[in-house]
């Protein structure tokens, strides 16, 4: 059963916090007042515990998972809608260009982490006292996906605007709202605490005071499961010290440290008042919001208000501030995020020496850059057109369902509100004009040096012209046009694009000990249920405010035991959500699937002829193990085959498997995995 932080609202979604953008909806606000509490400097517990309401396994960034934020979850968080999904149609929801650029840029600000997402659920989940504990649920499916929507909801406009105010508040004014809060018993606030290095979140659940002046702000941190964590505060001082990877945080000689514009606090209910960034009317905001993710903090944006930096800082109506999830460690020179958010009534020229990528939301459109850096190329944007004079940054540029892409000398995208239009030069130097409209909604314009285009070509149109499909037309410097249609989809329509290598993240953050030897044992904590929690629910309307409700739980499934042996059993079940195929499509047919295993191993085997049989599809099987009866040791070995497929596709065993692509036999596509010594629940995934 999936936990919503249900959002019954006719409220307008506006956008993003610690990553994004405010653009495409809802008129502009000052965000929710600030009301802070009397402190009484009296100790205050709400109950919560790391362990069993965190979970048992570590913060993660998007590279250890399968899963991604996609359609589904942006139809969890605003609706099934013409805003979200193409003509409202949701079996399959196409997403439209402006949500997969959203999607697109929560999916980028993954990378390094979803210790919001952490926070976020785990207090919901606590608050809402949903069963089973949070630290008995595992790392797969909608578990997954509950961490990434709870993410996600830090780029939500009203989450921003009220970080923005805390942050400015004394680091006493934030601690007696903290203390206010616990006072209730409520699990109120997520914490965000910030670095040169970058940022991080955590929830707070109590304060302990040790003097007047000197409190322990215990938290829940996701980096380290199950553990006592607390962040240090001198009331007196204005000053704060947090542990993040040491293994002993009263003896952590890298401890950060800050001041009060350092240390931010922002409440759950705000989150539940959102509402979508590139939904409804359009009435401008006035802002834009990005994400800046560099792979060296040296780049600088030239705007009305001043020339805003990497770091933590305000000019105005601008400021930039590290994105939470973003630190990568002590001396890592890792790639690292910021949130920057700058007026647009007037245009902000940025320079990127090193490779970067922005993507975000203005008050009009969504944009993406990509640049492998130059110290002598500038980028300018507005709340409706982005430009270039450098032919290695490729610029995107989404309004509704309309998005163009393109890379070239004197290169600018455009949005009239009603079409979306592309002029670049071509190689031979003469402008080449593109209209992106309803009859080709998504448009790419290459020049030579991108994507493989030939040195001989003058420039290409590419037009999404179905799902899989797509038009290339090469205009050759001779002069000779050629169109053919391929297989394929552009990235601009996609809701994840690949980060380039020098923007990827670390596999373990600098300083950290490895995942699994942070991760709770079986012995602390519980691990065999898929039952989950989802994640918070906005609406795309716009209107009023919303308010908070939680939704009816039911019993997790767990595993049972086979009649016929001692032994205990675990639930393998099938996830074909990254299947992109209609089951009437064509493609998705002439599946022959099943799972087999050793004699006695698979209690119902799972066998299925398509690819609706397939969803939802599981069973339960022998754990690997020692006999409790018989004190005999077993080893079960599963396998998983798909045969006789009309597409290619591809398989993984379980979150540790890695993915198998299927290859042609005859008439169809078949492919294999399997899972040895199964001792958890496990998955199956399978993707088109």
């Amino acid at each position: 059963m999936k936990l919503h932080l249900k959002v019954i609202a006719t409220a307008s979604v506006v956008v993003v916090l610690a990553a994004c953008g405010g653009g495409g909806g809802g008129a502009s606000t000052a965000g929710p007042d600030i009301t802070v509490p009397e402190a009484t400097g009296i100790s205050q517990d709400t109950g919560l515990a790391p362990n069993p309401n965190g979970f048992a396994f570590p913060n993660f960034g998007s590279a250890g998972t399968p899963e991604v934020f996609g359609e589904a979850d942006l139809v969890s968080m605003f609706g099934a809608t013409p805003d979200i999904c193409v003509d409202g149609v949701t079996e399959p929801c196409k997403p439209t260009a402006e949500a997969a650029a959203w999607a697109r840029m929560v999916n980028d600000s993954r990378a390094a982490g979803h210790c919001e997402g952490f926070a976020v659920l785990a207090a919901a989940r606590f608050s809402q006292a949903v069963k089973p504990n949070s630290v008995e649920l595992l790392n797969q499916g909608d578990v997954t996906h509950g961490i990434m929507r709870a993410f996600a909801t830090q780029f939500l406009k009203e989450t921003q605007d009220e970080t923005n105010k805390w942050a400015k508040k004394s680091i006493k004014e934030k601690v007696a709202a903290l203390e206010a809060s616990f006072a209730k018993k409520i699990v109120g606030y997520s914490l965000g605490v910030y670095t040169d290095e970058g940022g991080h979140a955590v929830l707070p659940y109590a304060v302990e005071y040790e003097t007047a002046d000197l409190a322990k702000i215990k938290i829940y941190d996701s980096n380290w499961p199950g553990q006592d964590r607390f962040v240090k505060v001198d009331l007196a001082a204005g000053t704060w010290e947090f542990s993040f990877a040491g293994a002993d945080p009263n003896n952590d000689p890298n401890a950060w440290t800050g001041k009060s514009k350092d240390i931010d606090i922002t409440s759950m209910d705000t989150r539940a008042t959102g509402t979508c960034p590139f939904c409804g009317d359009k009435s401008a905001v006035q802002k834009s919001l990005l994400v800046v993710r560099s792979a060296l903090p040296n780049w600088k944006i030239e705007t009305a208000d001043g020339v805003l930096t990497p770091g933590s800082n305000e000019i105005g109506n601008s400021s930039v501030r590290p994105l939470r999830s973003s630190s990568a460690g002590p001396a890592t020179n890792a790639p690292t995020d910021y949130i920057v958010s700058i007026p647009d009534d007037k245009p902000a020229k940025f320079t990127l020496p090193s490779a970067t990528r922005i993507s975000g939301i203005t008050s009009k459109v969504a944009v993406q850059i990509d640049t492998p850096g130059s110290a002598d190329t500038t980028i300018e944007l507005s709340s409706d057109a982005v430009s270039t004079n450098n032919p290695e940054v490729v610029l995107t540029l989404a309004d509704g369902n309309l998005v163009g892409s393109s890379n070239g000398d004197n290169n600018s995208v455009t949005s009239s509100g009603e079409a979306v239009q592309i002029v670049v030069d071509g190689a031979n130097g003469t402008p080449v004009t593109v209209d992106v409209n309803a009859d080709a909604a998504a448009v790419d314009v290459r020049t030579p040096g991108r994507d493989g285009v030939d040195a001989n070509t003058n420039y290409e149109v590419v037009t999404q012209t179905s799902d899989t499909q797509v038009e290339r037309k090469v205009v050759g410097t001779n002069g000779k046009e050629t169109t053919k249609t391929e297989d394929g989809q552009l990235d601009s329509t996609k809701v994840e694009n690949a980060l380039p290598d020098a923007l990827k993240a670390p596999a373990v953050k600098g300083g950290l000990p490895d995942a699994a030897s942070r991760t709770l044992d079986a012995g602390t904590a519980a691990t065999t249920t898929t039952s989950v929690a989802g994640g918070p629910t906005t609406t795309a309307k716009k209107t009023t405010s919303s308010t908070l409700k939680p939704t009816a739980t039911t019993a997790p499934q767990t595993a049972t035991t086979a009649a016929k042996v001692a032994r205990s059993s675990v639930r393998v079940d099938v996830n074909v959500d990254g299947w992109s195929l209609a089951a009437s499509d064509p493609a998705s047919s002439g599946f022959s699937a099943n799972l087999t295993g050793s004699a006695g191993a698979i209690q119902d085997g799972i066998n299925c002829d398509s690819v609706g049989c397939l969803e939802g599809t599981a069973t339960d099987v022998l754990a690997s193990g020692t006999d409790p009866a018989t004190g005999a040791t077993s080893t079960t070995t599963l396998q998983f085959k798909m045969s006789g497929v009309a597409s290619t596709f591809d398989v993984r065993c379980g979150n540790a498997g890695s993915w198998v692509k299927a290859s042609q036999a005859g008439g169809g596509f078949s492919a294999t995995c399997s899972f040895s010594n199964v001792t958890t629940d496990e998955t199956v995934y399978v993707r088109a």
